[in-house]
């Protein structure tokens, strides 16, 4: 009788030793392993989003707002400072001939300035601003890839308060030629002139929109030509 206890007693205690191994086995398998996969899925996007907006802090002293008044009208855009004494490089059309133009850059507007040249062709416009210590970006040397990260930030006029605020955007480069790059970026807002940024927070270019509001870019090359620099 009492072999037959511990007997009993035996293959209870391995019945529920196979138990426990058979349910960690189960918890491990792959094909349970989808809650984990979120999560890291979950971690990668968040730290990508905040590399994102800490990139967009770094570089918005850097983007100019510009609202240009002239007898029929007025137009809104953006531009960026290309030198920390005051050089700006915005289109041409944010500039139009005869206008006077309220310009706005790290929050202080109404700046003193001089179109140093405006081009139609190009459609790009160079300006010097009377202020001296601007924030800059860097410059992207290398060509820009097919499929990657990009983001705008602009600075626009709002008509209803009289001020100026900032507003951005992201997507991916669709393809690229000397004379332009396309994006993926939709966009409803006035983006002209603003500064385009890889995800490292170099400028890429300056953006304006085509007719199917997409957003297409002139290459940084194109603007250090134009400018000189």
């Amino acid at each position: 009788m009492k072999e037959k206890i511990i007997k009993y007693t035996i293959l209870l205690l391995v019945g529920i030793l196979g138990g426990l191994i058979s349910g960690w086995v189960v918890f491990k398998d792959p094909s349970f392993s989808a809650i984990q996969v979120i999560n890291k899925q979950d971690k990668i996007y968040i730290e990508e989003n905040k590399a994102l907006v800490d990139k967009i802090k770094e570089v918005k002293d850097s983007v100019v707002g510009i609202h240009s008044y002239y007898l029929d009208g007025s137009v809104n855009g953006s531009g960026f400072v290309l030198t920390n004494d005051g050089l700006v490089i915005t289109l041409a059309e944010n500039i139009p001939g005869g206008s006077k133009s309220n310009i706005s850059v790290k929050g202080e507007d109404n700046l003193s300035y001089q179109v140093i040249k405006r081009d139609l062709a190009t459609n790009l416009a160079l300006i010097k601003l009377d202020k001296n210590n601007l924030s800059t970006r860097g410059f992207l040397d290398s060509v820009i890839l097919e499929g990657e990260r990009i983001f705008i930030v602009s600075e626009s006029f709002n008509y209803s308060t009289a001020k100026f605020f900032y507003s951005v955007n992201e997507g991916i480069v669709k393809s690229v030629s000397e004379e332009k790059i396309r994006t993926n970026i939709l966009e409803t807002g006035r983006v002209e002139g603003s500064p385009v940024f890889n995800i490292q927070g170099m400028v890429v270019g300056i953006a304006y929109k085509n007719e199917n509001n997409l957003v297409d870019v002139i290459p940084i090359s194109k603007v250090k030509e134009f400018s000189g620099i």
